[in-house]
């Protein structure tokens, strides 16, 4: 068997897109690898240009139905019963694949539709697959799409209905970067322990220092950004065991949650390290300040606050004294499910590089505020240190490394 003969595996609409699948069939498999097609077209759209090796018949079965409902359904216009059977079924059918040693990448192609189809398939494989979505909306906001998965999303620039210049260099494009993944050399994993860090701007010569000590402790070190997709990501290793201990430094998706904000990580941000009872250190980092992606998204009751543009599309706000007694009890209710070892380190003169740098964010009531009522509300075992530095100090990096590896030997 040749080692460098890989299993690349074409998924999408191939009633819709036999043509431009068949197109990058055929480079796969001029470059020496194999190919696996899974249709999740329905085939009311179009005729089969090749046939598949997973029929839609066969996958809608997977999805729990058949092609006979999923055909019905189309004809009074449930699309979205009708990608969730389908992508469901393909779902199942990669899962299968994967654990079999038959998937080593994975491709799709399509336009709006077919990016959602791909990219949910996509998300249900595991991390360090190669995924690859050439896609008519890759240009846009691709957050639903990728989610937090690393999947490489390619704008097709022209509509993928056909092929011409413009099409056959993207096309290749895709095919190419597929197998170019799946020849790369494997990384070799790691033994040592795995730790999560999260940061966001200001924070991340304090998130460098702690990395810092924590390698010369031999640990190895994983940094988040704090930006909605990667504190979610960071959940998600935790519960798959990949991460063993973490320094939550910025903790401001959890506001953005509670907001409605441009970082919003979901309900689960915060929860799994003490679920899976790992050491966690936790700091409220930039906890002071929300985000919008626009000043129509700010809460009514939070339009009269200053905004501080911070680029395009992040409209930044200060998070008052109200704000900051409602966080603080959100996240001490979190905190005081863990069943780990758990701490809580406040660094006393700032939150974020906001307060340093605009009269507006400098609000030490609010944030005292925040300190005390976190302190009142959390359970007796969990410590709480104190320490007379900013957020974006590297010295306060230098202690929390310190408290995580006292933690993790105690």
């Amino acid at each position: 068997m040749n080692p460098d003969k890989k299993h690349i595996v074409l998924v999408g609409t191939l009633d819709t897109k036999g043509t431009e699948f068949a197109y990058v069939r055929d480079i796969i498999e001029a470059a020496g690898h194999t190919t696996i097609s899974i249709d999740m077209g329905t085939g009311a759209r179009g005729e089969l240009v090749f046939g598949p090796d997973h029929t839609r018949e066969e996958v809608a079965q997977a999805g729990g139905s058949t092609i006979a409902e999923v055909l019905a359904f189309g004809s009074v216009g449930r699309e979205t019963e009708i990608m969730r059977i389908m992508a469901d079924g393909a779902k199942a059918i990669c899962q299968r694949l994967h654990e079999s040693g038959r998937m080593d990448g994975i491709l799709s192609l399509g336009g709006t539709m077919g990016t959602n189809l791909g990219t949910e398939v996509m998300r249900a494989l595991p991390f360090g697959l190669p995924k690859v979505m050439l896609s008519t909306i890759a240009s846009g906001d691709t957050r639903p799409f990728v989610g937090t998965k690393d999947i490489t999303m390619l704008s097709s620039v022209a509509d993928l209905a056909g092929l011409n210049r413009i099409t056959e260099v993207v096309l290749a494009a895709a095919a190419s970067a597929v197998t170019g993944m799946v020849a790369a050399p494997r990384v070799t994993v790691s033994s040592r322990v795995l730790i999560g860090i999260t940061t966001l701007g200001g924070t991340t010569n304090c998130a460098l220092q702690a990395k810092q000590q924590l390698e010369a402790w031999g640990y190895e070190v994983v940094i988040f950004h704090a930006n909605g997709v990667g504190g979610k990501a960071m959940e998600e290793m935790i519960e798959e065991g990949l991460i063993q201990a973490v320094f939550d430094l910025s903790t401001n998706e959890v506001v953005d949650h509670m907001y409605q904000g441009w970082s919003d990580a979901g309900p689960d941000r915060l929860v799994q390290a003490g679920k899976m009872g790992i050491p966690q250190l936790i700091a409220p980092g930039n906890i002071d300040h929300m985000i919008y992606s626009s000043t129509d998204l700010i809460p009514t009751r939070l339009k009269r606050q200053h905004v501080h543009v911070h680029g395009p599309g992040i409209n930044v706000i200060r998070t008052k004294r109200n704000e900051m007694v409602e966080v603080a009890r959100f996240m001490a209710e979190k905190i005081n499910q863990a069943t780990g070892r758990t701490a809580v380190i406040l660094p006393l003169k700032g939150l974020s590089v906001l307060d340093l740098c605009e009269k507006e964010f400098d609000d030490p009531e609010a944030n005292t505020a925040f300190f005390e009522t976190l302190k009142d509300c959390l359970k007796g075992e969990v410590e709480v240190k104190e320490v007379d530095v900013h957020v974006t100090d590297p010295s306060f990096g230098a202690v929390g490394a310190e408290m995580l590896h006292e933690m993790m030997h105690a």
